[in-house]
């Protein structure tokens, strides 16, 4: 049993290092976060159902839907890496991703403590996102990056490492 565990924790880490070997080598592509985005949330990392990426810009008092990922619009045509123009064209008509990055917000408080819940919830209610979750981080020049999630397994303890690797959608242009 222990052997077994062991083998798992090395996969994942092993997964989880190619996605940050892709992020730098694929830097110049316009919709990096939705690749890595879809690489966190699939099946052989942490089995997400649906999750938003968001940027809060202080500055501009806005935020922004960046990349969706659903499962049930999962990308089926080979590893998304090696066939980046048909990922790429599968996320524009991904009618989540495209719900996702529609919203686009004014008017949001500067602090970064000050998005409440009430409006995560309401963002969660308009993406269909059923018993969501949410993981706020700070990322460069003072934005805040934020996941709105639905797991898959609400027992699984494998989440409780999602927000250390989340973060590395902060790498990503903001298109």
């Amino acid at each position: 049993m222990e052997l077994k565990k062991h083998s798992q924790d090395l996969a994942l880490l092993h997964r989880l290092g190619g996605v940050s070997l892709n992020i730098a080598s694929n830097h110049h592509l316009e919709n990096l976060s939705e690749f890595v985005l879809h690489d966190v949330c699939s099946e052989d990392l942490f089995r997400v159902v649906k999750a938003a990426y968001l940027v809060k810009n202080p500055d501009f008092a806005c935020m922004k839907g960046v990349a969706g990922y659903s499962n049930q619009e999962n990308f089926i045509q080979g590893h998304t890496w090696q066939n980046q123009k048909d990922f790429t064209s599968h996320m524009r008509n991904s009618l989540f991703n495209q719900k996702v990055r529609q919203i686009n917000e004014t008017n949001i408080p500067s602090k970064i403590d000050l998005l409440d819940k009430k409006r995560l919830h309401k963002l969660s209610d308009h993406l269909e996102i059923e018993r969501p979750e949410f993981h706020l981080w700070k990322m460069k020049y003072d934005n805040q990056g934020i996941l709105i999630f639905e797991k898959e397994d609400q027992n699984d303890l494998l989440f409780q490492h999602l927000p250390h690797f989340i973060s590395m959608l902060s790498f990503c242009p903001v298109f």
